[in-house]
């Protein structure tokens, strides 16, 4: 122990008595706009006192400093110092990836502030050159005993503020970021930034508050600013409150466009594994290395425009309103209408009326549509029809009616469906011996009494619960989308990275503490219009309740279901408002996962129409809508190859399974029986080489040559974007159902009231121009933030609207009408019997 500490003393003697290396220092007085040079080692240090003339330390001060060699171990030191604080740099340095050594760069340095008008204290007074306003020293120090060539210049910046209304141009390149001053003008609250560029150089642009020192690095503009990444185009709308004293636009060239594109090519190349690739790719990776970082250079347009104002905020917004308030508007009218008895033969269709003799469905009075109905029959043929609902002929399939009613057995033979056929609906009609045997024991023509033998009671339960179901979804989908998407904007809000949010920042006008108020704005369509069909159909049951049909006349009600399209508009309209807080890649599929719910239940509401007894429950279709969702969720995160092939067999399984389900009428299911029926009838078919039912056939086809192209297309090309994928896909599949439907009703000789026609007409020419807007598309959330904003575009409509809220307004429009459509196209059958409504 004594040995060391006698050692430990005697290197302490051999340290204190080494001559210590002698350091001068030299100060030296500098004018502006002139460069320099000087030789730096380790046994010098510089003072250069730069002291602008005349009008020079008005302006703030770009220095632009270079060496000749050095290392980032040994580099040089460089430190800036004025009176208001001072600045450190070192020469050479690293980019921020490793990739590159820099030897050169450039900063601006504040004007001295303080040195204006600035009254000294005894104890502080200062008669130095620093004294001299926009006066600075630079200290250059080195630790490496080899000379390096350093060369300087400063420069007054005469362009240093923007002005307003006017483009400002200049360029960037790596070493040199530019930074420029906008002031607020007396009286202005808000001001658009607009930055332009003619390259696709991936740049960054910051919005700093003004005070020095102003950050023109990477670090310093994420801990203290606003700031995005852009290529062609960028844009942000500022306030006073954010910045009293102006603000500070920062422009930096990024060493890579990986920030801006996500693509990796550019990186570094790995190192060659084996010595094959390090003999013959040599020349390859020199290549790369030798890659010149001062060669990226951009050029920028940067406008300060006016924002607008609250009056045109509010002309906008009640702009808006008054367009949805006319649909109101009309719809008052055409209930008045009907008071009056020249109109009312106009909107109100005819319908048989129950008889009320036998107590069981309220007194006699108007029916559902305001209506006089015909003549209801006598209790005996109604207690006759009651006794055939409870056979157990009938077509249900299901085993389970989720009501209080014992569901009634399944047909066992061709002879049991083929009773409730054809006729004048209350006699049966005889099985003939000729009869060819059918698949599942189907007939050869279908009506609607065959397949609405549950009661009434029965319908309406299975139909209200789709109802509660979809306010059970919503409720519980949409509360945590809700908390998630202002987390979002919380976290925007704290950050400062305008890369979170894809908004379309060339039309995005703030409000309150939302960055994007338009956007969330133009969905009161959604909520409106859905809240006036729910109104309409209530009437309409409401109605049909006091003065209820006769149940052998006109297609069942299924009001519950059509109430279910009303709500799922407005729940549409929240979701869509809730993603539009912050849209981007991880919530987008809260913008279309109530599109696709809406998609699907116009689906099974037209099915439901014809099919009342065999129709999918609520809970297996919602089943269905949560696995299609959890498959959204997949492709959006993670739409690899496996995840495309999994879907395309997916896709097409489903579509098969649903084809061979509606052919035979709900009959058919996977297993050993399902499957020999169905091959069965496909292969013998009947007399005359015709298949059972021609027509569903035939749409059946149709749909699924549609939806295996869509399934080709999408494995093919495996597109980013599978959420809007899936949205085409339904989108089609359901308008070709409802043109099929249409189609059927006309060749089956029944006719559409002229209403619905008006409302079909106006669905359709509202739908294209939506789906236009739709595509037209000012972001892209599947891509990068800064590829995003070069599809921004400017507002359109009243400086407020962009192409994007004009479809939030023209599919609600198109939505509404559409329902309007379902709900209206079979009046013309209230007073037909359902054994004379075909099937299809």
């Amino acid at each position: 122990m004594n040995a060391l500490r006698t050692l430990a003393a005697l290197l302490v003697l051999l340290v204190l008595a080494a001559p210590a290396q002698l350091v001068s220092v030299q100060r030296i007085r500098l004018t502006f706009a002139q460069e320099y040079s000087f030789s730096v080692n380790s046994s010098i240090e510089y003072i250069f006192d730069f002291v602008p003339k005349d009008d020079e330390g008005a302006w703030p001060t770009r220095l632009w400093v270079r060496s000749s060699g050095g290392e980032p171990a040994q580099p040089l030191l460089l430190t800036a110092r004025q009176r208001s604080g001072a600045l450190t740099w070192q020469l050479p340095y690293l980019s921020a990836s490793g990739r590159y050594t820099f030897y050169e760069l450039t900063r601006t340095l504040c004007y001295d502030a303080y040195a204006v008008n600035a009254v000294d204290s005894p104890d502080c007074a200062d008669d130095s050159a620093l004294a001299v306003r926009g006066a600075f020293s630079l200290h250059v120090s080195s630790a490496c005993r080899s000379s390096v060539r350093l060369d300087m210049r400063a420069t007054p910046l005469r362009d240093w503020r923007l002005p307003f209304q006017s483009d400002h141009r200049f360029a960037v390149d790596q070493t040199s970021p530019r930074a420029y001053l906008y002031e607020f003008l007396e009286g202005q609250d808000h001001v658009r930034l607009v930055i332009a560029s003619d390259d696709d150089t991936c740049a960054t642009v910051s919005v700093q508050n003004n005070s020095c020192p102003v950050g023109e690095s990477l670090a310093e503009e994420k801990r203290r600013s606003l700031r995005m990444s852009m290529m062609r185009s960028g844009a942000v709308q500022l306030a006073r409150s954010q910045f009293p004293h102006g603000f500070f636009v920062v422009a930096l060239v990024e060493e890579s466009d990986v920030a801006c594109t996500g693509d990796d090519a550019g990186e570094p190349e790995h190192e060659p594994e084996w010595l094959w690739e390090a003999t013959f790719n040599e020349a390859e990776v020199d290549a790369v290395a030798h890659v010149d970082p001062l060669s990226r250079r951009k050029n920028f347009t940067v406008t300060v425009a006016a924002a607008l104002t609250r009056a045109q905020y509010a002309v906008a917004s009640v702009v808006a309103l008054a367009v949805f308030l006319v649909f109101y508007v009309a719809f008052l009218v055409l209930v008045l209408a009907q008071r009056f008895s020249l109109c009312k033969p106009l909107v109100a269709p005819k319908a048989v009326l129950a008889d009320t003799t036998t107590g069981e469905n309220g007194v006699e009075g108007t029916d559902a549509d305001g209506a006089d109905g015909a003549a209801g029959v006598d209790s005996r043929a109604r207690r006759h029809r009651r006794r055939r609902r409870d056979s157990n002929a009938t077509l249900d399939s299901c085993d389970d009616s989720n009501s209080d009613e014992e569901p009634p057995a399944a047909p066992t033979d061709a002879g049991a469906a083929a009773r409730f056929i054809g006729g004048d609906g209350d006699r049966e009609q005889p099985q003939t011996a000729e009869a060819s045997p059918t698949p599942f024991g189907l007939p050869a023509k279908l009506n609607v009494a065959a397949l609405a033998r549950r009661h009434t009671r029965t319908l309406i339960a299975r139909s209200d619960r789709y109802l509660s179901t979809l306010f059970t979804v919503a409720v519980f989908y949409a509360l945590p989308v809700l908390q998630f998407v202002v987390t979002f904007q919380i976290i925007l809000n704290v950050s400062g990275s305008l890369d979170l949010c894809y908004y379309n920042f060339l039309c995005a006008n703030p409000a309150g503490g939302l960055s994007d108020f338009n956007h969330v704005f133009s969905n009161l369509g959604y909520l409106l219009l859905g809240m006036l069909f729910v109104i309409q159909v209530r009437r309409r049951r409401s109605r049909r309740r006091r003065r209820p049909r006769h149940e052998e006349y006109g297609i069942p009600e299924h009001y519950g279901m059509l109430e279910s399209l009303g709500v799922g508009i407005m729940v549409v309209g929240v979701l869509s408002a809730s993603y539009h807080v912050c849209p981007n890649r991880l919530n987008f599929q809260f913008d279309t996962a109530f599109m696709y719910v809406l998609m699907v239940l116009s689906m099974v509401t037209i099915y439901q129409s014809r099919h009342p007894d065999i129709n999918a429950r609520a809970h297996a279709t919602f089943g269905v809508l949560a696995v299609l969702i959890a498959l959204v969720v997949w492709g959006v995160i993670g739409g690899n190859a496996i995840f495309w092939a999994v879907f395309t067999v997916l896709h097409i399984f489903t579509i098969l399974l649903l084809s061979l389900h509606i052919y035979y009428v709900g009959q058919f299911t996977l297993d050993k029986h399902g499957l020999t029926e169905a091959t069965r009838g496909l292969r013998e078919l009947p007399a005359g080489g015709r298949p059972l039912y021609g027509a569903r056939l035939a749409l059946l086809l149709i749909a699924n040559a549609v939806n295996w192209g869509f399934a080709v297309y999408g494995m093919v090309t495996m597109a980013t974007d599978f959420a809007g994928h899936m949205l085409y896909v339904l989108l089609c599949n359901t308008f070709m159902y409802m043109l099929f439907y249409l189609v059927m009703k006309l060749l089956h000789g029944e006719r559409l009231r002229w209403y619905s026609w008006l409302f079909l007409g106006s669905a359709v020419a509202t739908w294209a121009p939506a789906l236009y807007f739709f595509m037209y598309g000012s972001t892209e959330w599947s891509t990068t933030a800064a590829a995003s904003r070069d599809l921004n575009h400017e507002c359109k409509v009243l400086r407020f609207y962009d192409a994007h809220d004009l479809w939030h307004f023209l599919s609600a429009m198109a939505l509404y009408l559409s329902f309007n459509a379902l709900l209206t196209w079979d009046d013309g059958l209230s007073a037909v019997k359902r054994t004379d409504i075909a099937v299809f």
